[in-house]
Order: structure tokens, then sequence, then C-alpha cells
């Protein structure tokens, strides 16, 4: 009788236990879907993406655990499905920072002709809200959305250079940063908006065109790094295919995690010393 007492009080312990932490990680797996969630929707606003981020999340997680899985079913090795497990966790990281240096590409090239846009209406008499609601609606793309952000963020109440603060952060490039720079101080201390874009425009205009000749002669550079670096993870991979049972020694031993972890090494310092050479900052 004592011993199926002390059976079942354990049983109830044991069910209780499980209750708890199954519901401690059904919340705490919540909380971080739902930061993940607003963190993601937060970044793909400022690109002016709309999506459903909890369908995304959800999808991602299951193409995260899904992929690697399958290719151990199909017989896969262990480093192998690592090494998709790391690219799978890193890449939407990497495409949203892509797609965030595309825009603010875009955004810094059209960036000239905008501001000589706005001080040619300034200089024919409008107002600067009216100089912007005009090139917003003859420009289009990116650029004309941040700037009719900026109407909109006015027109709700936001003092002018509120609203110019929270453009340059938003577009977080150093042509953003100077032409917000210049239109405060203009306007603090009064001197001719108009002339102060036109001259900006011209100097973002030559700066353009200068990174866009070092970019030219470094691109050579560049692919080689790139390539170097990439040479060794390609040959391993091929023979991984090849010659799959000698292969097997480096990562079944000590000797050849420790070789894989000082080749890894190795090709950072490598990459990071070539992106420093072949890096100029204008």
């Amino acid at each position: 009788m004592n011993v199926l007492l002390i059976l079942g009080v354990i049983f109830l312990s044991l069910v209780t236990a499980s209750y708890f932490v199954l519901s401690m990680t059904a919340v705490t797996a919540q909380r971080v879907s739902e930061s993940v969630s607003e963190k993601t929707d937060t970044h793909l606003r400022k690109l002016y993406v709309f999506a459903d981020t909890r369908r995304l999340f959800l999808i991602y997680v299951l193409v995260l655990i899904g992929v690697p899985v399958l290719l151990l079913l199909s017989g896969q090795t262990l480093p192998i499905a690592m090494i998709v497990l790391l690219a799978i966790a890193l890449l939407p990281r990497w495409v949203m920072n892509r797609m965030a240096q595309r825009r603010r590409k875009l955004i810094n090239e059209a960036l000239p002709d905008s501001l000589a846009q706005i001080s040619g209406s300034m200089r024919a008499g409008s107002t600067l809200t009216t100089s912007i609601q005009a090139m917003v609606e003859e420009q289009g793309g990116p650029i004309a959305q941040e700037f009719a952000h900026l109407l909109k963020e006015q027109r709700v109440g936001l003092r002018f250079d509120e609203a110019l603060d929270n453009l340059a952060e938003r577009v977080q490039s150093e042509e953003m940063d100077l032409v917000v720079s210049a239109a405060m101080i203009a306007q603090d201390v009064g001197g001719n908006l108009a002339e102060t874009f036109s001259r900006l425009s011209e100097t973002i205009r030559r700066k353009i065109e200068m990174e866009g000749k070092i970019r030219a002669l470094t691109a050579q550079g560049i692919l080689q790094g790139r390539v170097v670096s990439a040479l060794p993870f390609m040959i391993m991979g091929a023979l991984l295919f090849i010659e799959r049972e000698a292969m097997q020694y480096i990562y079944t031993g000590l000797l050849g995690w420790i070789f894989l972890l000082v080749i890894i090494v190795l090709q950072l310092l490598g990459g990071i010393t070539i992106r420093k050479i072949v890096t100029i900052d204008v």
C-alpha cells in the first residue's frame, strides 16, 4: 500500500512538473516568436515591404528544422547538414541587409537629381514643402517614398527637424545625413536653402562618380578575394561527395575538427585583410 502511494505521488509530481515545463516552454516560444516577428516587421516596414511576419517566422522555423533533418534522413553527413543549417539560419539577415543596401544605393543615386529639382522649384518661388511634394510626384521610387513619409509626418504635427531626423535614421546613409544636416543648419541660421541644395546636389553627384570609379578599380581585387576565400570550402565540398570515406576522418576525430577550425579562422582573417586593402573611403 505504501509503495503504491509513493508511486502515485511520484507519478503526479512528474505529470505536474511536465505540465509546468511544457507551459513555460510554450510561453517562452511564444515570446520569442512575437519578439522576432516584431523586429522583422520593423525592418521590413523600413524597406516598405509589408507581409505577415508571423507566417514568415513559422515558415522559416519549419525550413530551418526540416531541411537538415531531410538531409540526414537521405544519407547526407552531419557536417553537410550543419552547414546547411547555418546557411539557413543566416539567410534572412543576409537577405534583409542586401535589400537595405540596394534600397540605400537607389536613394543615393536619385538624391542629386531630387535635390536639384527641389532647388529649382524653390528658386521659382515655391515653398520647401511644395517643392518636396512636386519632387515626390515626379521622381517615384524609394526616394519618393522616403520624402513622402517625411511630408506625412509633418502633416500629423511633427516638427520639420524631427521629421528630418527620422528620415536620416530610416535611410542611414552619409549622403542623406549630409542633406539633413545642411537643411537643419540652413533653417536655423536662415540661409539660402535653394542654393544649399543645389551645391549639395553637385557635391553628392561627384562623390557618387568617384565611388563608382574606385569600385571599378578595386573590383578585380574583391573578386579575387572572394574566389580565394571560397576555394578551400568548394574543394572540401567536392571531396565530401567524391571521396566520402577518405574525408570522414576530418570530421570524426578531434584533430580533424581542429584542422577545420584553423582553416575557418585563417580564411576569415584573410578575407578581412583583403577587404581592408580594397576598401577606400571617399
